[in-house]
């Protein structure tokens, strides 16, 4: 009887012990406090200026800029005949970015060719700087026979991405 009143009282303890452990781990806790992001996303093209004219090419109109796309229109005449343009892209925000990707339109002509130059997927634009890259509409020099239609239309699209 007397090992039976030891393991009961032992017991009894046990149980008194996880009662008293369970309350004193069961409280809430409260955290209070407040937490504010201020960020600010702003890219876009301040400017598009001719940087070189190669042959008889002229502009067609002027480049229409939207934020991060610019649209182009050039005449051209001969094969080697060239425009340039130098674009200014600005991040006035206040959060880094990189190029996500460059959407250019395909020419539907062989005898035009399209590029970029000075900026590449994954490049970096930190907030507060400013980064330039050339737009460049040819006539192809290796085209044989003169085509009918001789105007570029071409629209560069900047595709950016927060840079993590």
């Amino acid at each position: 009887m007397k090992k039976n009143n030891i393991a009961i009282t032992f017991l009894i303890a046990i149980v008194c012990v996880m009662a008293i452990s369970y309350a004193a781990f069961s409280t809430t806790l409260n955290i209070n406090g407040t937490a504010s992001i201020d960020s600010n996303w702003n890219i876009r093209i301040t400017d598009v200026t001719i940087k070189s004219i190669v042959g008889k090419a002229t502009k067609a109109f002027e480049p229409v800029v939207s934020d991060t796309s610019a649209t182009f229109k050039t005449n051209l005449t001969s094969p080697g005949d060239s425009m340039t343009y130098t674009v200014t892209v600005v991040n006035e925000g206040t959060v880094n970015a990189k190029v996500g990707s460059i959407e250019m339109t395909k020419s539907q002509n062989p005898a035009i060719v399209f590029s970029t130059a000075g900026i590449n997927e994954n490049d970096l634009l930190k907030a507060g700087e400013s980064q330039k890259y050339d737009v460049t509409i040819a006539y192809n020099s290796n085209v044989t026979t003169q085509p009918a239609e001789l105007s570029g239309t071409l629209t560069v699209k900047l595709n950016y991405v927060q840079n993590s």
